[in-house]
């Protein structure tokens, strides 16, 4: 099946797969926040979206799905940012806090600062794979 698939298709499937893991990872690093920090579900969903838009342009590899996937990859570079920013962000107001608030901001504070930008390394993957520069064989 695979070696019926260009260079192209291959970059769009391993950015997929790459989608799928991301989503997962998000998923278990994030479980604990989700019920009080909202934007902790945007790599979720935005990796859900990824998944689906990738796993139909490498099925179907036909050029309106292919530059669908080239924008969302585009896109995926500004979520990476917005990342970068709530890890580093939210400073907080001081005050009377217990001991177990006192052990969640610890743990917020651990935020790896680095991890969203692994948006932007799957899309630096597709956009490679998505490229015009690149011609697809399209069908």
């Amino acid at each position: 099946m695979l070696k019926n698939y260009s260079l192209n298709r291959l970059l769009v499937l391993l950015t997929t797969i790459g989608f799928l893991f991301l989503m997962i990872d998000s998923t278990i690093e994030h479980w604990s926040i989700f019920s009080g920090h909202l934007p902790a579900l945007i790599p979720m969903v935005f990796s859900a979206f990824g998944l689906i838009i990738g796993t139909i342009a490498v099925r179907q590899w036909k050029e309106t799905w292919i530059r669908r996937l080239h924008v969302f990859l585009f896109v995926s570079v500004f979520v990476a940012g917005a990342g970068v920013y709530f890890h580093i962000g939210d400073e907080e107001d001081e005050k009377q806090i217990t001991a177990v608030e006192r052990e969640h901001e610890q743990k917020e504070k651990e935020k790896p600062l680095l991890a969203p930008l692994s948006f932007a390394g799957l899309a630096a993957v597709g956009l490679l794979g998505t490229s015009r520069k690149w011609q697809a064989d399209v069908i």
